[in-house]
């Protein structure tokens, strides 16, 4: 009984105090709830309770300064870190940009053939005689077919180096990539940005080329 009194005046105490100017908060009360709840004596409760609430303003209170100590550490390294690193930031970002427009060019080039055979002018071949004729028509196809014949393999050629400047001009998109997310993640922070294609974050880009300070809280 006379436990359970001295926790209620305890507790009046503190009531009393937060009515006077010393308010105690919610997150406070919370905190010293959960501290109490493990409490295997149920008459204990109010009086840990109590003591809890007597110190738990003081504590969030230093919590509060060591949170906000480390946040303004963090934001001085992350600044540290963009000065060290925003030379490079766009420089790889003036290359991220040129090798997208050198794949958009390879992508949309077209294939361009070879000189064809001249045709035969009817009007010019009428001037000879049928047996002239056949032959310069003979002549013609066979130069036509052996035409189609090398612009096949020229075609091919063409379109198997073409496959592999875009995978080159691909992989080097990505690496490059790479390089810029590992100096900064948050220069891909989109989903999917990393590509392909890339898509920098132009907000971010700008901020980790300017290193403006982070505004304190």
């Amino acid at each position: 009984m006379v436990l359970r009194a001295w926790s209620l005046l305890l507790l009046l105490a503190l009531l009393g105090g937060c009515q006077a100017g010393s308010p105690l908060s919610l997150k406070g009360r919370q905190r010293c709830s959960a501290q109490v709840a493990s409490e295997a004596n149920g008459l204990l409760r109010p009086l840990r309770y109590g003591q809890c609430l007597l110190s738990i303003e003081a504590v969030l209170e230093r919590e509060r300064a060591e949170a906000q100590i480390r946040q303004q550490a963090a934001a001085r390294k992350r600044l540290a870190a963009c000065f060290a690193n925003r030379v490079d930031v766009k420089s790889l970002a003036l290359s991220l940009q040129a090798a997208k427009a050198s794949l958009a060019k390879l992508q949309g080039e077209p294939y361009l053939e070879s000189a064809r055979p001249q045709r035969l002018d009817p009007d010019y071949q009428r001037r000879f005689a049928a047996y002239d004729q056949e032959l310069d028509q003979e002549r013609y196809d066979t130069a036509l077919a052996q035409w189609q014949q090398a612009e096949s393999v020229r075609y091919q050629n063409w379109r198997a180096g073409q496959r592999r400047r875009i995978q080159d001009e691909q992989a080097n998109l990505a690496a490059l990539a790479r390089r810029l997310n590992q100096l900064n993640p948050q220069l891909f922070a989109a989903p999917g940005s990393l590509g392909p294609p890339p898509i920098l974050n132009r907000q971010a880009y700008g901020q980790a080329i300017t290193c403006r300070p982070e505004p304190l809280r």
